[in-house]
């Protein structure tokens, strides 16, 4: 179903243009601004699927990630769907069921809001953080690095904190109203990449998967592949990273989550990594 590109260190699998949020499924007329939601249910499913899900060296995709893909597409659909239904003509008290509207996207904490109702969701937001870009003087280079940063931030965390037992940690990322997931799988040192939008005429979702040592390769593709194919050029990346539970976890400082933001250029180094 998936057509495998090879880009350096990294696999990536591009999907027809039918398999993607605003074409798949029964509820695919909600998919425009669901984004958020698939991608916390798609992160809650893989947490609860367990080890040994994903393999770098396969030439596709296993079934079962396809299938929870395309569930995670219908179910964030079907959730966005319901949700503007259920407050068609509600007058606005204040929260956040109440002001939806039907073409609005949903941030994390929104998302969750929405999410923790159902009885089965276990997801919690265990830290935020985000980057601010300056493209206009920025290359795509630096600003993946810094990317890069960002995720690091909370990866080192999560292994000073000896969480590595708990086998996945997930980042949700928003840039110009566009939301995707990377998964973070131990002991396996995968990073696995979900984006469920439409690209262009004729692909839909993707699938990228690297080593972690290989991330800034990922981050690399993703910064150039939003602008190739969207002219998308974010001033801003919000990052969310969840856990089933993050209860006694500790989250980083904000003299930690700073260094994001303050990271400056450095282009020797995003080179040196690029060519690792």
């Amino acid at each position: 179903m998936a057509v495998l590109e090879r880009n350096g260190n990294l696999n990536i699998w591009w999907f027809p243009k039918e398999f993607s949020q605003s074409r798949y499924g029964e509820y695919h007329h909600s998919g425009t601004n669901s984004c958020t939601l698939i991608t916390l249910i798609l992160a809650d499913m893989v947490a609860k699927e367990g080890r040994g899900f994903y393999c770098q060296r396969m030439q596709d995709l296993p079934p079962r990630a396809v299938e929870i893909f395309a569930e995670g597409i219908n179910k964030g659909n079907s959730a966005y769907a319901h949700l503007i239904t259920a407050n068609a003509g509600v007058p606005d008290s204040g929260g956040v069921a109440q002001q939806m509207t039907a073409n609005q996207n949903l941030n994390i904490p929104d998302a969750l809001n929405v999410l923790k109702r159902q009885p089965h969701f276990r997801l919690k937001e265990w830290f935020f953080t985000h980057m601010q870009a300056d493209p206009e003087r920025e290359s795509c280079r630096t600003i993946a690095l810094r990317l890069l940063q960002a995720v690091n931030t909370g990866l080192q965390q999560f292994r000073q904190a000896g969480k590595v037992n708990e086998h996945f940690l997930f980042a949700a990322m928003i840039s110009d109203n566009r939301t995707v997931l990377f998964v973070i799988e131990f002991p396996a040192n995968l990073i696995t990449f979900f984006d469920s939008h439409q690209h262009g005429r004729d692909a839909g979702a993707v699938v990228a998967q690297c080593n972690i040592r290989d991330m800034y390769d990922m981050m690399n593709w993703f910064v150039n592949m939003n602008h190739d194919v969207y002219s998308s050029q974010p001033h801003i990346y919000e990052v969310s990273f969840l856990l089933p539970d993050p209860t006694g976890l500790p989250t980083p400082s904000k003299v930690e989550k700073c260094e994001v933001t303050q990271l400056k250029n450095n282009m020797s180094l995003a080179k040196k990594m690029q060519k690792k």
